[in-house]
């Protein structure tokens, strides 16, 4: 390994760590590291060297897949809190960004860490990818405070935007009599205290189960709201609705059983690979093969069954309307609507009041 790579691995480890080097690190950027050390033609055994395969049971192929998984279940969440976020665009334009800026910034976050864990092993002779490890090893005393003040705080803007606020604006949703978003957060908090999160990513292999069994979830999950809106519903919904008592998409008792079953049927299979990724010495046969997938599994498996119930078993015509009635737009002045009126009416209303304001 040649005095290049070895400049690229200390200036890396500066960049992306904190890590101290007597070169500085003032105005360098992961680029002009790269480009010094010509890591296309240079890099470390993470980055050219031999493929090794550990499982006793996988090949290269399914361990290929079983990676993507894990990376899939980390963004996953994402897929279903969207709508959390969303409803308060200010129009229906916003966030069709996130279509390009999320692929990018996951891309990054995948590859940066793999190139981070292997100028380390260059640097100290072996491994690491736990940060704290990782910190606790730098000989500067400001780098190590630094370093995990800037680690807290992404810890805690990732937490808050990503994971605290969706819970806590379902759960107030489901039972706004009893919790609203403060109560909700303090839930939430505690719960992630108790399950103590730091057991699971404290190595690789229990934090790519524990991505992996979470993908199996939200796989099914996220196909049953994407066939519910795109193909059931064709992108035709009463907002008013929604948040309308025993309105239209009050189903059975409050509950649509058929997303229920659809994300059952999607889940179930999936459940023999989640045990074995926690227990080797399982004997699953082959459904293990289907689990090293379980995103993409689970996703149309749910989808699929999903528009089948509701298009040929058990149609909800009742949750069905000819076209989208979505909430005023800015610069829109919308007559007062009684609960329970009918929606003819109420677009009589909007066209008139719609009306009145091109003639004023």
């Amino acid at each position: 390994m040649d005095q290049g790579y070895r400049r690229a691995a200390d200036v890396l480890c500066s960049l992306s760590l904190g890590r101290h080097s007597d070169e500085g690190v003032s105005g360098l950027s992961i680029d002009t590291a790269m480009n010094d050390a010509d890591l296309r033609s240079s890099g470390g055994p993470l980055i050219k060297g031999k493929v090794e395969i550990t499982s006793s049971y996988m090949n290269t192929t399914y361990s290929v897949l079983t990676g993507l998984n894990a990376v899939v279940g980390l963004f996953s969440s994402l897929a279903v809190n969207m709508p959390d976020f969303g409803r308060f665009s200010k129009n229906q334009l916003a966030g069709y960004h996130q279509f390009l800026a999320l692929p990018i910034i996951g891309t990054l976050g995948a590859l940066t860490p793999i190139f981070v864990t292997d100028a380390h092993s260059y640097l100290w002779g072996e491994f690491e990818w736990y940060m704290p490890t990782v910190i606790a090893k730098f000989d500067s005393r400001a780098a190590k405070f630094f370093v995990s003040a800037s680690f807290l705080l992404a810890t805690i803007g990732n937490q808050i935007a990503a994971d605290t606020y969706p819970f806590a604006n379902d759960v107030a949703g489901m039972l706004p009599k009893y919790i609203n978003i403060f109560r909700a957060t303090i839930i939430i908090s505690v719960f992630c205290i108790v399950s103590t999160p730091w057991n699971i990513i404290k190595n690789a292999s229990g934090l790519l189960s524990f991505l992996s069994g979470y993908s199996c979830l939200m796989g099914p999950l996220a196909g049953t709201m994407v066939s519910d809106y795109y193909l059931v519903k064709k992108c035709e919904l009463d907002v008013d609705q929604l948040y309308t008592h025993r309105g239209i998409y009050w189903y059975n008792g409050g509950w649509n059983w058929r997303a229920y079953v659809s994300f059952v049927v999607g889940f179930a299979p999936l459940l023999p690979g989640f045990a074995k990724s926690i227990d080797n010495s399982l004997d699953i046969g082959g459904a293990w093969k289907v689990y090293t997938f379980a995103w993409i599994f689970g996703f149309f498996l749910s989808l699929v069954t999903h528009y089948v119930v509701c298009a040929y078993i058990s149609p909800a015509t009742e949750s069905l309307v000819e076209c989208a009635v979505y909430p005023p737009q800015k610069g829109e002045v919308v007559a007062p609507v009684l609960e329970g009126e009918e929606l003819s009416n109420k677009g009589t209303l909007v066209a008139k009041e719609k009306e009145m304001a091109n003639m004023a």
